[in-house]
């Protein structure tokens, strides 16, 4: 079936995008674009347009890695290099499109499973070792597993890709244009990953309704006669390849004067950036002087470069973006203006900071004391997927083990020790479909996370509400380290609210935490039965936290069945915690119920917690 591409030069508006696209096209070695904005910006129709437009390669005819002749080679490549049967052909460059269902196996490479039975270690190539020389195209890029998109950004720094997997050790080129898309409002990227994209571009919806006009004008026009509208464009793709071919025969003869070098290492030194930083920038002044037809870069090639390779890495600090005006050295540091005298601000003493300077030594012991004291009532929240589950075993000695991964299934791959062993106790020479044993991956996903915050209006709402707050933050950090998924319950007046369904993202929902209200009687009930329902969704049993001081007044019936009936549906869901804040102890409360129920931990301070 014969394809379409939009043209490139026909699409309207987003000129960054599509030069972010055209520098990593001259360079790959940027590091990748990582494109950011809403849904419906034409990103997926950008990226195809590029590969339309970019000129054939030379590659070794016949190699899976499509290896560069006259560049690095895989190992079939070089062995036929040696004897002299090296042949090529010109290849279109190909898109490589990684599905966010898609296996860490699938995507570095592993074993062939179909040389395996016949007692054969060959490697089956993964989607990095069919994108090399090609584009590696990656939507939704946030909501990806962190071990493949670190795989993959991996491979797209050194160039090759380094398969160590069930019996099979090798190394391939892996020199791609890679491009992840992300909607930050459907979750972040961890700050780890997102230093590693070389530079990042935020896609806009026009502005206009001249633009928007003009862009429905032309899909209009694109979809009634397709074959015409490219031939329209032509022209202007074929100017746009031209300087890209021009570009990289250019790239190693530009230079960047030392003083621009100076400028952008002081810039990066004095918001606290990474080393990739610096490089991304140099090398995408480069790229963008080369495409313009220059041997050396200009003011405007080094704005530009600044902007790509720095905002997305200054957002991530929570550093506001500084004026990359070379020609201005006062803004060359950290936030200006009206940012100064807020950090001056910062920098001025709070009580808590007097109160902690007047404690002194006397304080630190305090501290240490009442550690060493709650030692033993310490309670331990687990939150890590990595952890398996100890579970018990019967069995003879009555002293075996058995565990329950908490990670999510990832996939199977073929398990060669237990395959070998199974072969050669069933008396077959070679593994066979018979004797092949296969193994469950788990990855280091994340468990979906349930807060209900009991927002009543009761006489220790302010209390309640402030240790809501401040152990959220403190949870928020390590659920954002390990990219869980959050959602939110609020329960106040007749009913619960779910206030933000399982989300990772994490600004979105402090600033609600932080602007809960009270209001109303205590629907615990309700509440209750929304975490039974956000949990019996998951594939993966939740973690919850009930913030509340136990006074439920809004029941469907009988107060205590109904708590014992939705605690013991709640119990083989989620593992509950409940952060009780009842300060009278002489007032009746609904915690111990649901605590026998659900087999919920009971947290009267949240000092004892440690979050593991």
């Amino acid at each position: 079936m014969r394809t379409y591409p939009f043209p490139f030069s026909a699409i309207v508006d987003n000129e960054d995008i599509k030069l972010g696209l055209i520098v990593n096209a001259i360079d790959s070695n940027i590091g990748g674009l990582l494109i950011t904005g809403p849904k419906g910006i034409a990103k997926s129709t950008m990226v195809r347009a590029l590969s339309s437009i970019l000129p054939e390669v030379k590659a070794v005819k016949g190699c899976r890695f499509h290896c560069d002749p006259d560049g690095d080679l895989c190992d079939e490549c070089l062995e036929a290099r040696k004897k002299g049967e090296l042949k090529t052909e010109n290849m279109k460059i190909r898109i490589i499109n990684l599905p966010n269902s898609t296996t860490l196996d699938r995507v570095v490479g592993s074993l062939d499973i179909s040389h395996a039975i016949k007692g054969e270690s060959v490697l089956r190539e993964g989607l990095i070792g069919e994108a090399n020389r090609g584009i590696l195209y990656i939507d939704e890029v946030n909501l990806l597993d962190d071990s493949i998109v670190d795989s993959i950004l991996d491979s797209a720094a050194s160039g090759i890709n380094i398969v160590e997997r069930e019996g099979v050790s090798y190394t391939h080129p892996a020199r791609f244009i890679l491009v992840g898309t992300m909607n930050p409002e459907e979750g972040e990227l961890r700050p780890q990953l997102l230093d590693r994209f070389g530079i990042s571009v935020e896609g806009k919806m026009p502005e206009s309704p001249e633009k928007l006009l003009d862009i429905a004008d032309r899909v209009e026009e694109f979809d009634s006669d397709r074959e015409s509208f490219i031939e329209k464009f032509r022209a202007p793709d074929r100017e746009i390849q031209l300087k890209i071919v021009n570009a990289r025969k250019l790239l190693p003869y530009v230079k960047i004067k030392r003083e621009y070098r100076v400028f952008v290492a002081d810039l990066v030194i004095k918001n606290s950036l990474s080393n990739r930083a610096m490089i991304s920038t140099v090398k995408t002044a480069k790229a963008i002087a080369a495409y313009y037809g220059r041997t050396e870069v200009n003011e405007d090639d080094l704005k530009k470069a600044l902007q790509f390779a720095l905002n997305h890495r200054m957002k991530e600090k929570g550093k506001s973006r500084p004026d990359y005006n070379f020609n201005d050295p006062g803004n060359n540091g950290d936030n200006t203006g009206d940012n100064q005298e807020q950090d001056s601000a910062s920098n001025q003493p709070t009580p808590q900071d007097q109160k902690n300077h007047e404690t002194g030594k006397n304080g630190k012991e305090k501290q240490q004391k009442q550690k060493e004291n709650r030692e033993s009532t310490v309670h331990n929240l687990e939150v890590d997927p990595g952890k398996k589950i100890e579970t018990k075993k019967s069995g003879r000695s009555g002293r075996a083990k058995q565990f329950r991964h908490r990670g999510r299934k990832s996939g199977t791959y073929m398990d060669i020790r237990h395959s070998l062993l199974n072969t050669w106790s069933s008396g077959f020479r070679m593994i066979n479909e018979k004797t092949i044993v296969m193994k469950d991956s788990y990855s280091k996903g994340s468990i979906p996370f349930i807060i209900a915050i009991d927002s009543s209006r009761s006489m220790n709402f302010s209390s309640r509400i402030e240790i809501a707050r401040e152990f959220s933050d403190m949870l928020l950090k390590k659920l954002y380290i390990m990219r869980s998924r959050v959602a939110l319950i609020k329960f106040a007046g007749e009913r619960s609210e779910v206030l933000m369904n399982f989300s990772r993202n994490f600004t979105a929902l402090k600033n609600i935490i932080d602007n809960i209200s009270s209001g109303g009687k205590t629907p615990l009930y309700d509440a209750l039965e929304n975490i039974y329902k956000l949990s019996s969704y998951e594939k993966l049993k939740t973690v919850s936290l009930l913030v509340t001081d136990g006074r439920g007044n809004v029941f469907p019936g009988n107060a205590r069945e109904n708590l014992m009936e939705i605690s013991k549906k709640i119990k083989p869901l989620s593992s509950m915690y409940i952060i009780d804040k009842n300060d009278n102890k002489f007032l009746p409360t609904y915690n111990g119920i649901i605590s026998s129920y659900a087999g919920a931990k009971i947290i009267n301070n949240i000092e004892n917690i440690k979050i593991n």
